[in-house]
């Protein structure tokens, strides 16, 4: 079956990349905020240099050989979903937008609980949106325990895999409790991935670094998020900014084995080009979109699973702008073959969710994983062609096998201007999609966790809660 693919680097080119990195990690070294992070390092026989550790190529070899380059995402009742580290596909909002956008607004405000209950909501009736995250950071609880209330809502929510991250080091083990408490085999059939985010260049903060360590140790699947910003934290090129990232990459998984050897790490990132004039994260910028599609063939080159943030805009309204940006990133990143891909619905360089757009970023998902597919050979086709063409005059539409074929090779979307053009004129897109948020949230019936598993989970709720002197809220 021939299927489009996908490729930046030749072998050669990534071997070039990996071994310029390997002399960053080695001469230049990364800093590390926490000590006792750092110290994991040392007792593993790196050594500091003007505060920075060095990290020998030999660690960073050893740290690869240790670490899977593939492994079974499930869901919140243990079905799989998928498995990283095969071109997996996982299409999943993008995580911690600060504000939401309503329809037929310009300016976005700050979301609140209900607006993420009903955010998850959507997103799991979603057909192209395999998998969940913390998509709103809500403004009505203490910003203490914000991070592990947004992960109760999609556990509570939704079955699909989760895509989220702990804001503190003080959370992150309770909210891996959130996970036991849903499903006590969770390292075994993991359906959580926390984000990591180093601080670049070359720096990890205490949260992120002690993150690390801790998702290792209690076996969830860490995210290494790098985010290079071409010409502010990293060099203005693509090639420098693809070298900074990957060595940041490395540096998450030495950490990562040393913590616990074997632990799940996926290859991820979220690289901007940072506008010379105005200072804004563009994502979406071609220069951009190759540092990723870059260190995809970086993270094929070290066997690792990969994730990125694509299927998103960086304009400000789902508008043409929003449309062109979603579309071409989602079917670049479908093409290469990333595991995870985040940032349907997401707006205003990764700060602001929209419905209405996730709606229509489901369509433009499955039109992306279409194109994946391919087509198969039909040898039959050159008897069908010249039996319409002699018998039918052409008419392949009268023909018996077609409503088949149909059904099995055309793809149609759902919320899409399909329609012949009439006097009406054309359809309002964003109205529709509109009509279709509120048709799910009135009609959909997500699988809201019961029983005694609903029960252990509020507990861990009560738990975080207890910190902030407060009792939780009815989500």
């Amino acid at each position: 079956m021939p299927k489009p693919v996908f490729k930046v680097l030749s072998s050669g080119e990534a071997e070039q990349v990996h071994a310029a990195a390997l002399r960053l990690l080695s001469e230049t070294g990364v800093y590390f905020e926490d000590k006792s992070v750092e110290r994991i390092l040392l007792e593993a026989g790196c050594e500091v240099k003007g505060g920075r550790v060095l990290v020998h190529e030999e660690l960073v070899k050893e740290a690869l050989s240790k670490t899977p380059g593939s492994f079974p995402l499930y869901d919140r009742e243990g079905r799989l979903v998928a498995t990283l580290g095969e071109g997996a596909r996982v299409f999943n909002p993008g995580s911690a937008a600060v504000r939401i956008l309503d329809y037929r607004s310009t300016e976005p405000r700050i979301p609140t609980l209900g607006d993420l209950r009903d955010f998850v909501k959507l997103a799991d009736a979603l057909e192209y949106i395999r998998g969940q995250s913390t998509a709103l950071v809500p403004s009505d609880v203490p910003v203490e325990v914000s991070d592990a209330v947004r992960l109760y809502v999609v556990l509570k929510y939704s079955s699909k895999p989760v895509v989220t991250g702990a804001f503190t080091i003080e959370n992150l083990p309770l909210m891996v409790e959130m996970l036991a408490a849903v499903r006590a085999d969770y390292r075994e059939r993991p359906f959580a991935i926390f984000d990591a985010c180093p601080s670049p260049p070359l720096s990890w903060s205490a949260i992120t670094s002690r993150n690390l360590v801790d998702l290792a140790r209690l076996g969830v699947p860490a995210e290494v998020v790098a985010m290079p910003g071409l010409g502010a934290n990293a060099p203005a090129t693509v090639y420098g900014a693809l070298v900074q990232h990957h060595a940041e990459v490395l540096s998450a998984v030495v950490v990562v084995q040393l913590a616990s050897a074997g632990a799940k790490v996926i290859y991820g990132g979220s690289p901007t080009v940072i506008h010379p004039r105005s200072g804004t994260p563009m994502i979406t910028a071609p220069e951009a979109v190759l540092v990723s599609l870059s260190y995809m063939d970086m993270a094929k080159y070290v066997h690792l699973p990969c994730h990125t943030y694509m299927g998103l805009a960086d304009a400000k309204v789902p508008n043409y702008q929003a449309g062109a940006e979603a579309a071409y990133t989602a079917v670049l990143a479908a093409l290469a073959g990333f595991d995870v891909v985040s940032g349907p619905g997401m707006l205003g360089y990764e700060s602001v969710q929209s419905m209405e757009k996730l709606v229509l970023d489901n369509e433009v998902c499955g039109i992306a994983l279409r194109l994946t597919k391919g087509f198969s050979a039909s040898p039959g086709d050159v008897d069908l062609i010249r039996e319409v063409v002699l018998a039918r005059r052409g008419n392949f539409m009268a023909h018996r096998s077609t409503p088949a074929a149909i059904r099995r090779e055309i793809h149609i979307p759902r919320v899409w201007d399909t329609e012949p053009i009439t006097e009406k004129g054309a359809r309002d897109l964003l109205e529709w999609a509109h009509s279709e948020v509120e048709r799910i949230l009135r009609e959909h019936e997500p699988p809201v966790l019961e029983g005694d598993k609903l029960r252990d989970l509020d507990k861990v709720l009560g738990k975080l809660w207890s910190r902030v002197g407060g009792r939780p809220p009815q989500v």
